[in-house]
């Protein structure tokens, strides 16, 4: 992932980094999901909010009765 100085990452490489489209990325980001920031006419995310955004994804393990 090509990260900028200012610790800033396109939607692309978010996207390709989780295996999902850009417009899912997009998408977060509209629904307040996902925060961002947008530089001219491109959306940037922190790495930092990416990082919060992928913490609240976790999911916790189950409990598997035998």
């Amino acid at each position: 992932m090509n990260e900028d100085p200012a610790g800033l990452v396109s939607v692309r490489e978010v996207a390709d980094q989780l295996g999902v489209h850009p417009e899912t990325i997009r998408r977060l980001i509209h629904d307040g999901r996902l925060d961002a920031v947008r530089v001219g006419r491109v959306l940037r995310v922190h790495r930092a909010a990416l990082d919060r955004f992928l913490a609240r994804q976790r999911v916790k393990p189950t409990r598997f009765q035998a």
